[in-house]
């Protein structure tokens, strides 16, 4: 079985990743919004540093409800409560349908995928965080389907995150206030898409170093028995 990271530690990145990103993610968002995404993101991720102790202790279905009612108390805005519902429709995955962390993972990224579409009404292509969120779950799901360990799982689908969110620069908005500003946004990524794109940046960093601390130990030779004394 390949080490998983613990979802405190999951949590963590990602909060630190929003932190640090909030600039960026505001000079995003005042493409075609109110400039402010950065802003909410920092909340949100403050809200899960504060309850990030806690999850530890959780199953990961418990954990995603959580965070999703973390973010709709603490984070209430239209981005904010589009992620919960999301997090919150993942956590209904049922984990006996899948083989493996790594399956399991791969149908609650398609469940949260699928919640966004439906509820925000989006489709890929339309300039959204669906654009980078589509891919990802495509290429997690690709890489647990190979049998790949978590970590690799998730670096693929943070690599497949960040061409999507690239790839809204040259998209055409057809949704939300970015619609109605098509002109000032274009030639800039969507910033959901980019906020997308950061938290599965920050969440390999995480099952990667959990990975690579698992390789050390393993790697660590052990003292003789007292037979080969």
């Amino acid at each position: 079985m390949s080490p998983k990271p613990s979802n405190g530690s999951v949590v963590m990145a990602i909060a630190g990743g929003l932190i640090e990103a909030r600039e960026l993610l505001n000079r995003l968002d005042a493409a075609a919004g109110d400039g402010d995404l950065g802003l909410t993101a920092a909340r949100a991720a403050e809200a899960l540093i504060e309850s990030a102790p806690a999850l530890d202790g959780l199953d990961g279905a418990s954990a995603l409800k959580s965070i999703g009612m973390t973010l709709v108390r603490r984070a209430p805005s239209t981005g904010g409560t589009l992620i919960a519902f999301a997090l919150l429709a993942a956590a209904r995955v049922d984990d006996n349908a899948e083989s493996g962390v790594e399956g399991s993972a791969a149908a609650m990224l398609e469940a949260a995928r699928d919640e966004i579409a439906t509820r925000g009404k989006v489709q890929v292509g339309g300039r959204t965080m669906l654009d980078a969120l589509a891919p990802a779950a495509t290429a997690f799901r690709t890489a647990a389907d190979r049998g790949e360990p978590i970590a690799t799982c998730v670096t693929d689908a943070a690599r497949a995150a960040d061409e999507g969110a690239r790839s809204t620069i040259h998209m055409e908005a057809t949704t939300g206030r970015a619609g109605w500003l098509a002109d000032r946004a274009r030639g800039h990524e969507d910033a959901g898409a980019r906020l997308i794109a950061i938290v599965f940046a920050s969440a390999a960093t995480a099952a990667s170093a959990t990975a690579a601390a698992a390789s050390h130990v393993a790697a660590r030779p052990t003292a003789p028995g007292l037979d080969e004394l």
